[in-house]
């Protein structure tokens, strides 16, 4: 009966798994300290989701809306948070996330900034072409002064730190996951999952001398983002997540329940379900 309670136990893990998360960004700042100057100093704009777009002062003589991506980061002041050096700012989630070794590469959160992927074809606007605009032949990034240390805690109080990597540099926010080649446009109807990881496996130069619409092949859906996993600091789960640094912040994401490795598909699930049904009927049918 304990290896039937188990199966049953696995089996609602994977059916019922998706109602446990909540919300999935930032709900709530708890603390900050540090902010740059105004009127980039404004802790609220790292809740919710992370920037799509932004009208742009600079692009045509009226200004236009220009879509976030890889090479054209956010930087208006209703959309970033910036931290001075030894600045930070501390948010909660709603509810836990939790180290979910079926999450897509095993991450369980992930950090936005404002860094891009300068071009080789000059300055980007809402006219420009991402079929033809390149990324630089190295893949490097224009991002953070310095880099951007997360701690997580389960109770706000007691912190731990990722010293593997920082946030804050890759992956640049890409908000769309399609470009409208025909309309020379972001497809509207196209906005990137922010709550999917990129593969840990990329590097920087893998970006390098490609166009902006060969790359979003890379991002396969994702918006970007650093993604880390919580597993890798011994934590089953947290609430709280800091970044310490001098550089911006744009927001924080758990990894969606749908962004897993491959699980049993509902119907499937079912199927396991009667057939442990089964198991169970046979077996008192023995004694």
């Amino acid at each position: 009966m304990k290896k039937l309670r188990c199966a049953i136990v696995l089996v609602c893990v994977f059916v019922f798994g998706i109602a446990a998360h909540g919300d999935p960004f930032a709900v709530e700042v708890v603390e900050y300290g540090g902010l740059g100057d105004s009127p980039y100093n404004d802790p609220s704009t790292v809740l919710g989701r992370p920037t799509i777009s932004i009208f742009d002062s600079w692009a045509g003589p009226a200004g236009a809306d220009v879509g976030i991506s890889m090479v054209y980061g956010t930087w208006t002041p209703d959309t970033v948070l910036s931290l001075n050096s030894g600045g930070y700012v501390t948010v909660r989630f709603d509810g836990p996330v939790y180290n979910d070794p079926l999450n897509a590469y095993g991450m369980d959160f992930i950090v936005f900034g404002n860094s891009f992927f300068p071009g080789k074809s000059g300055w980007v606007d809402a006219d420009t072409d991402m079929a033809a605009y390149r990324i630089n032949s190295t893949g490097g990034v224009f991002g953070s002064a310095e880099p951007l240390v997360v701690s997580v805690s389960q109770d706000g109080t007691t912190w731990y730190t990722f010293t593997s990597k920082t946030a804050g540099e890759y992956w640049p926010t890409q908000a769309f996951a399609q470009w409208d080649a025909v309309n020379g446009q972001w497809d509207p109807d196209s906005i990137a999952d922010f709550t999917r990881p990129m593969n840990p496996d990329l590097l920087p130069i893998s970006f390098g001398n490609l166009t902006v619409a060969e790359a979003l092949l890379l991002y396969d859906g994702s918006a970007g983002g650093t993604a880390f996993d919580i597993g890798e600091l011994g934590l089953d789960w947290v609430e709280y997540v800091r970044v310490e640094g001098w550089g911006n912040i744009d927001g924080f994401a758990r990894v969606s329940a749908d962004n897993v490795n491959p699980v049993p598909e509902p119907a499937s699930a079912a199927v396991l379900l009667i057939g442990i049904g089964f198991f169970a009927r046979r077996r008192l049918l023995r004694r």
